[in-house]
């Protein structure tokens, strides 16, 4: 392969997964040692995608616009990463230099749009190869991009040189252990105590601290690199003192529960994580956190409400590290893409590829709360009940959708039975009491029967012959055929019955409504859910709530779980037939004939002639 400036080729390292750590994965866990050998692999793909950077960089024109060009950058990482490995090796695994480096290639590939011209991403390059010098105690003289006046140095801090034209560029100079942007000019760098510290016209990247596995552990809160998320570039958006405290605090008492229950996972968290991102919270008091396959070692969070809330949020995306880590070494699954499957956590359906995440998310965050539970104060037992049963149940599901999919590869299969061996097997574990497991049960079925609604679509034709038996008054005679998987992203769920659940566990009473009666057993549930309608003939959620009300009351109607996607379009044929239907007795015919009939196809329409 040609390089830039004719160097010598980049040498890729040839990773081979032993299979303890394999196996160690597959169940959902991993120590220390799995995680270090994964920040190895690691380091081998940035280097990789680092080489690509700059080839693609120096194959397009003016890709670096008014910026030095590519061989200096490679002169400058080269002998940076021979003067201090260990420095450099730490600064390209960061995880805000890994999302740069995503969104750079796919700039360069033309699969993602900045909010400037090539250069103001790509040479980022610079600010990399100005703290790669700083560490290496190398000199420098280069020129990093403006963006709005601010430049970022990745693990240090941002520089602010106001005035400044939105894309343009600054020199920067690093001599005896100092970095200054504008030596001549403005002269802003971060202040000699260290990157910590704020100075006039400069944003030092704070950290959280705490301690983990008997070792100090220090991880950077984010909120000015422009590559701090996952998509395109972002301002700085500074966290106030009292918010910067409460990060703290949290991240403190939240390692402090996850080394209590579980010191393994605590020590590989701890030689795995390198930076917290802060978002903003969504709306409904959930907590909104991510990370990337780009960004190992790093993620993002809204602040969770309590130490268990975080601590959750850690394993969770901890798990997403591993596994995309995993992945960047070995195929586990050959699928498509497409958007068919049903995650029991997410409103959306998922390609296998993302169920396969979400799955392994959520098996780790079964065994936290497995873990956690024999410490939960007695006020918060039976809640904390109902959070393991309904995660055991969602990951289960998952798993075994997963181990049905053909697309799994030799390596998904094994990977995916490994995650199925680490789940325990009905019957349910005997400290899950049965209210808290007939709870969760029935959140679980809450959310698979709405997710059918939404995104399920029946055969028109099959529905429209329903409709026709239904109006003469006889038995369809047919069973319907399997319904396609349409994505419905027409509006947010309401998740009205799982929210009542846990306010009622939490100790907060549920004001009257239909989801209240549904979630006592009262008679008057079907009844309610009618009522709404009445109202909304086409509400998702009503149409769950009233097959969820007659199934709990009825096993005659249970067939209706197994295709609920049936009701609402059958309800909406036979309005524009003129001649509606009131939904209860609708559902019940529904349930009888059509779903309890003989499996046989439906007759359908010849031609005549």
């Amino acid at each position: 392969m040609q390089t830039a400036g004719g160097h010598e080729p980049a040498r890729a390292a040839h990773h081979l997964v032993p299979s303890a750590h394999f196996e160690a994965l597959a169940s959902g866990r991993g120590g220390p040692e799995v995680v270090r050998f994964l920040r190895t692999t690691e380091y081998s793909r940035r280097l990789l995608l680092l080489r690509a950077l700059l080839d693609g960089a120096a194959a397009t024109p003016a890709a670096l616009g008014p910026l030095p060009p590519v061989d200096s950058a490679w002169e400058s990482l080269t002998a940076a990463q021979e003067r201090a490995p260990e420095e450099f090796r730490e600064l390209l695994l960061h995880p805000q230099v890994g999302v740069w480096l995503g969104h750079g290639m796919r700039r360069l590939r033309h699969t993602a749009w900045g909010d400037g011209p090539l250069w103001t991403d790509l040479g980022h390059l610079f600010a990399v190869c100005a703290v790669a010098a700083l560490r290496a105690g190398l000199p420098l003289r280069t020129a990093v991009p403006l963006r709005d006046g601010d430049v970022m140095f990745p693990a240090l801090g941002l520089a602010r040189l106001p005035g400044r034209p939105r894309w343009s560029t600054a020199e920067v100079v690093v001599e005896a252990g100092r970095l200054t942007v504008e030596p001549h000019r403005e002269g802003v760098g971060p202040p000699p105590a260290g990157a910590d510290g704020d100075a006039p016209g400069w944003l030092g990247l704070r950290r959280l601290r705490a301690r983990a596995a008997g070792r100090a552990v220090s991880v950077w809160l984010d909120d000015v690199d422009p590559y701090r998320e996952l998509g395109e570039p972002l301002p700085p958006h500074r966290l106030g003192a009292d918010r910067t405290a409460r990060w703290q605090e949290g991240f403190e008492r939240a390692l402090e529960v996850l080394e209590e229950c579980d010191p393994e996972t605590a020590a590989a968290l701890a030689e795995a994580l390198r930076s917290l991102t802060a978002v903003p919270a969504p709306p409904g008091g959930r907590v909104r956190s991510a990370s990337s396959g780009d960004s190992f070692g790093g993620l993002l969070s809204s602040p969770p409400p309590d130490p268990v809330a975080f601590a959750v949020t850690l394993v969770h995306e901890f798990q997403h590290g591993k596994l995309g880590a995993l992945t960047h070494l070995l195929t586990l699954e050959r699928d498509d893409g497409t958007e068919r499957h049903h995650a029991p956590w997410r409103e959306d359906p998922r390609p296998l590829s993302g169920l396969l995440q979400g799955a392994y998310a959520f098996l780790g965050i079964a065994d936290f709360r497995s873990r956690h539970l024999d410490r939960v104060v007695p006020a918060g037992r039976v809640a904390a009940e109902f959070e393991l049963a309904l995660v055991r149940r969602q990951a289960r599901e998952a798993v075994a959708t997963l181990a049905a999919d053909p697309a799994l590869t030799a390596h998904g299969r094994r990977f995916v039975a490994g995650m199925a061996a680490r789940l325990p097997a009905r019957p349910a574990d005997r400290r899950i009491r049965p209210v808290a497991d007939a709870l969760a049960a029935l959140a679980a079925t809450d959310h698979r029967t709405e997710w059918r609604i939404r995104h399920l679509v029946p055969d028109p034709e099959d529905v429209r012959a329903l409709a026709r038996a239904y109006v003469s008054g006889t038995a369809p005679g047919f069973r319907p055929a399997a319904p396609a998987v349409v994505p419905d992203r027409s509006g947010a769920w309401s998740h009205s019955r799982v929210r009542l659940v846990r306010r009622v566990l939490g100790g907060s009473p549920g004001a009257p409504s239909a989801a209240r009666a549904l979630l006592l057993g009262d008679p008057s549930a079907p009844e309610a859910y009618a009522r709404l309608l009445a109202e909304d003939p086409d509400s998702p959620d009503a149409w769950t709530g009233l097959v969820l009300a007659l199934a709990t009351a009825s096993p005659a109607a249970r067939p209706l779980l197994r295709r609920p996607d049936l009701l609402r379009p059958l309800h909406h044929e036979l309005r524009t037939l003129g001649t509606p239907a009131a939904p209860a007795p609708l559902a019940h015919w529904l349930a009888d004939t059509a779903l309890g009939a003989p499996p046989r196809d439906r007759p359908r329409h010849r031609p005549s002639g």
